[in-house]
């Protein structure tokens, strides 16, 4: 069968690749791979949204989520086997799910050339030149980690990052004309709307719901906290948006971990459960609601932020 073909092939390109294998090389390719890993894009995110500019931080926030709900859905509905599943000879680092496509190359596609138009501004040779190396050689040798280490078959980061690109070139080609269309309309018309989204998701995705629940909360929250003025993430001395930032990701592991537990106390928190799905979808939006709501709620109650001057937002 062609798809047969695809995966020796793959697995061949893999093993070339691997020739330069070392434990320098290991560790290398380990570090480049942690830049797109969801555990940095959540500092990125954090940072930005709690501390620099918060609509920037949403965006930013938002279309990574998208972009990982996206994928898990398209994981879950093609189902392919981890390479080393296939042939262990390619194994280096062990890594949980399925393989096609590339979460890190698409991922990486998606913020990165978003993040470069956020943190290098300004339009002169240098600063146009930064913005496409990052956008361009980030998420290329991200991919090439993840082939390096046995865990997507080149087939995997292509289709990843292609997917991230057009993620990207759509949210830098629409998103404010799309923002000032949805500025005007009622609280629960935007939250009904971002619900048929998650619901598409998780029509895809049932087996996993963590990343459109993720979305549901962060963007819901946002949806909130601007109907109640929001806060101003430029505002504060250095001290103040550091105990921001601490406090915030407190309160989002707090809230995560409690709801984790309460889960598997009841016994809803295994896969064998019925209600799994459900109290995987509720936990991660909750955790989505106490980065973009209840965290800033707290900044501003605790006088580590003052409100946002800008008039409502969507």
């Amino acid at each position: 069968m062609m798809s047969e073909e695809i995966y020796e092939w793959g697995l061949s390109v893999i093993a070339a690749v691997q020739k330069i294998k070392s434990p320098f090389m290991t560790a290398f390719m380990e570090g480049v791979s942690f830049f797109g890993d969801p555990i940095f894009y959540l500092i990125v995110v954090a940072l930005m949204f709690w501390c620099i500019d918060s609509r920037k931080g949403f965006k930013l926030g938002t279309v990574i989520i998208f972009s990982g709900a996206l994928n898990s859905a398209i994981k879950q509905t093609l189902q392919v086997p981890r390479p080393f599943v296939r042939d262990p000879s390619v194994f280096v680092v062990e890594e949980s799910g399925f393989s096609t496509p590339s979460g890190h190359s698409q991922g990486s596609a998606s913020f990165y050339p978003v993040a470069s138009s956020i943190f290098v501004r300004g339009k002169n040779i240098i600063n146009r030149a930064t913005r496409i190396l990052l956008a361009t050689l980030a998420p290329l040798l991200i991919g090439f980690s993840r082939i390096y280490l046995g865990v997507h078959y080149p087939t995997d980061v292509l289709l990843g990052l292609t997917i991230g690109f057009l993620t990207a070139t759509g949210t830098l080609l629409f998103w404010d004309d799309v923002e000032k269309k949805l500025a005007p309309l009622r609280k629960s018309l935007k939250i009904l709307i971002l619900a048929f989204v998650c619901l598409v998701l998780n029509y895809f995705c049932d087996n996993d719901t963590s990343m459109s629940g993720l979305l549901f909360g962060f963007v819901g929250g946002n949806i909130f906290m601007n109907e109640k003025n929001g806060f101003d993430a430029s505002s504060g001395t250095f001290t103040r948006k550091t105990l921001r930032l601490v406090l915030g990701l407190a309160v989002v592991a707090l809230v995560y971990a409690l709801l984790k537990m309460l889960f598997s106390f009841v016994g809803w928190g295994t896969e064998q459960s019925e209600l799994y799905s459900l109290c995987r979808f509720i936990r991660y939006c909750a955790t989505g609601i106490a980065a973009s709501c209840i965290a800033p709620m707290l900044f501003v109650r605790m006088n580590l932020a003052a409100c946002s001057t800008r008039s409502k937002e969507d």
